[in-house]
């Protein structure tokens, strides 16, 4: 269907009372023009259009907005009894008459550049759209005018409060001036019309807004609240009010509290902006205060973490032992069952180093520019296996979500643990969502640890399981801290993702009750890049032709498994202990196809120097950085350069193997 929405605009100001338009609002008690209510704004409107000397006096601050002929030309906005100090004596009783709701015409002697001149003054009260008096009119005519303008003035002050009454009476102005905005649906649901707030609050245009029915602009989480009043308000049914987020044309969303009308042509939404009321900013304050509380002991970590390594680390030693004893007979039974407990004791070691790494903000990134939401459905079969199958997993996706730069992997590996975790909560039954969503923090935060102002992409995933304690919720994203029995859970999940999304520069914190569920939630910064193309499977590592190779790690039986690796993939590989006998190598026996390097080496001189050096001798020479933990990481332009790579420990021979032939042939 195309596309028909119709915004209405205000026109301009006229050029002879620029001084409005042109003033800063914002600086004033009165608050940025855009935001006055719609009655302030249709007096402006008619004391534009006075051809007498007139000001218009708002607020509890007397604030004063005059026109060209008024006879004293101060700073829009400034106070009226400053305006008025030296004659506050004979014009303070008429203010006040006025504020009180009751007008009045009066002839005095006003100072005016420097002498005294006569007027006739006329006060008229104003008011709200609730009826309370807002403010007054003060209308000026000096007393040596002819009769007939003077008739006319006086006609003219008498009738202004009933002017305005019959100005606010109009729709048409209503609708161009109302600060709320104010929607026209046709029968599709679609956007037909909208007043000036609804770009100037949320950003749509007639060439940007979308064809879709306007539930579709409504956050997923309260979209079936909209579509109840839509479909309740097309029935005919009774105005009826509700609160949902609006999507913001940028893409972020604004808090909104809407009434729905029944219109004469078209069902119509009026929205009132109510973002500032629903700021996160307890939120992040309490999430401040668990993350300073949320370690107890050094201690604690280290012997919680030495009890688990020496369980799995046990397992390691106790299988090749008795692969050692069957070798040694000479029996080849069960030979693969010992290599596989292992190498799976050997993975828990792994997995347990880093999430401990991911805790302390210590775990080596690879982040990338991704789509959250595209990434979670493409992890669904992932996270539905982390879940019993009487676990309902529910999807709010945000449909047009900020790209952000995080780690693919990591971020996996999070949502694996928060699921598996709701789904021990939910006992195996029960209901797991899943949100994102795109959010705008407009606040400067005070707490040391809170999130500055700017965008962010909002990842939550909440359960309706048994829920927490506040003392437990305290503690939760403490290391090795669990309620699961002995041998039941390590206790590194939580922590691994507080220090994950810490490390992405976000911030994460958890919501619980007992017997009301968990809800984590993951805040992390909107990325201003494009999204990476993502890289296709890389394909079986081939037989090399004799490449030569040199790699260079202090490991000496890692180093040798590598090498063996290599070579048994047909490459020819010098190998160095440290820097000093890698360049003596590469002097002596270079240049070398590729050089593997470990980042941190003994001997004063690390990776990022040794590739520095050879890239002196030979500025094309190819480097892939190996690491497993270091302070200082490979600075971003360096990854860059041509012929660069890094690689991240553990990984398998199998993963080095196609790292180095990917490298070779690119």
């Amino acid at each position: 269907m195309e596309n028909n929405i119709q915004v209405i605009h205000l026109a301009p100001l006229p050029a002879a009372n620029e001084s409005i338009a042109g003033t800063d609002w914002s600086r004033t008690p009165l608050g940025p023009l855009a935001k006055w209510p719609a009655t302030l704004r249709i007096a402006v409107d008619m004391l534009q259009l006075s051809p007498f000397p007139c000001a218009l006096v708002w607020g509890s601050d007397l604030s004063v907005i005059h026109n060209d002929a008024y006879p004293i030309h101060s700073r829009q906005g400034c106070a009226f009894h400053e305006l008025w100090g030296t004659a506050w004596a004979v014009m303070g009783a008429a203010v006040f008459q006025a504020l009180e709701g009751q007008g009045s015409i009066t002839e005095v002697s006003l100072p005016i550049e420097q002498q005294h001149t006569r007027f006739t003054c006329c006060y008229s009260p104003i008011r709200d759209e609730q009826g309370a008096v807002a403010g007054f009119v003060h209308t000026l005519i000096a007393a040596s005018a002819s009769a007939e303008a003077a008739s006319e003035w006086r006609e003219r002050a008498l009738s202004f409060e009933a002017q305005l009454a019959s100005y606010l009476a109009d729709s048409q102005h209503t609708w161009q001036l109302s600060p709320d905005v104010m929607l026209m649906l046709d029968d599709n649901q679609q956007v037909r019309m909208a007043n000036p707030a609804w770009q100037r609050l949320l950003g749509w245009t007639a060439q940007n807004q979308p064809a879709t029915p306007l539930s579709e602009l409504v956050h997923p989480a309260e979209r079936t609240d909209c579509i109840l009043a839509l479909t309740a308000l097309y029935k005919g049914g009774a105005a009826s009010t509700f609160e949902a987020r609006m999507r913001h044309a940028e893409g972020h969303y604004c808090w909104f509290s809407w009434t729905t009308l029944a219109g004469q042509t078209m069902p119509m939404l009026v929205g009132r902006d109510i973002t500032e009321t629903r700021k996160s900013i307890q939120r992040l304050a309490e999430a401040a205060v668990r993350d300073s509380q949320r370690m107890e002991s050094v201690a604690k970590v280290a012997g919680s973490y030495g009890h688990q390594m020496n369980n799995v680390l046990s397992g390691v030693s106790s299988s090749l032992e008795w692969l050692e004893r069957r070798l040694l007979q000479g029996r080849t039974e069960r030979l693969e069952d010992y290599v596989k407990m292992a190498r799976d004791c050997a993975e828990r070691a792994i997995g347990l180093t880093h999430n401990l790494l991911a805790f302390a903000r210590s775990q080596p990134l690879s982040p990338s520019p991704l789509d959250v939401s595209r990434l979670m459905r493409e992890a669904e079969p992932m996270l539905r296996q982390a879940l019993s199958g009487d676990i309902h997993l529910e999807w709010q996706l945000d449909s047009a979500p900020w790209p952000v730069q995080l780690d693919r992997d990591q971020l996996r590996n999070a949502l694996m643990h928060l699921c598996a975790n709701a789904s021990e909560a939910c006992l195996g039954r029960g209901k797991v969502q899943i949100r994102s969503s795109n959010e705008r923090l407009s606040y400067t935060a005070e707490q040391p640890s809170g999130l500055p102002a700017g965008d962010y992409v909002v990842i939550q995933v909440e359960d309706d399981g048994h829920g927490m304690s506040g003392e437990t919720s305290a503690h939760a994203f403490e290391p090795f801290f669990t309620t699961k029995e002995m041998g039941h859970g390590v206790g590194l999940g939580l922590a691994m993702v507080h220090g994950f999304v810490h490390q992405s520069g976000g911030q994460v914190w958890l919501e619980s009750k007992l017997g009301h569920g968990t809800r984590v939630v993951m805040m992390f910064p909107r990325y201003q890049g494009s999204l990476a193309v993502q890289p296709e499977l890389e394909p079986k590592p081939m037989q090399a032709h004799g490449e030569r190779l040199l790699l260079i790690d202090d490991e000496v039986n890692l180093r040798g498994l590598m090498k063996e690796a290599l070579v048994d993939r047909g490459y020819e590989v010098s190998d160095a202990p440290d820097a000093n006998t890698a360049l003596g190598a590469y002097r002596s026996a270079g240049p070398f196809e590729l050089v593997i390097t470990d980042i941190g080496l003994p001997g004063g001189f690390n990776g990022r120097q040794v590739a520095r050096a050879l890239r002196m001798l030979d500025p094309g020479q190819k480097i892939l950085f190996i690491t497993g933990y270091t302070e200082e990481p490979v600075e971003q332009h360096v990854l860059d350069q041509p012929g660069t790579s890094l690689l991240y420990k553990p990984f398998s021979l199998d993963t080095l193997c196609r790292q180095v032939q990917h490298m070779l042939h690119e």
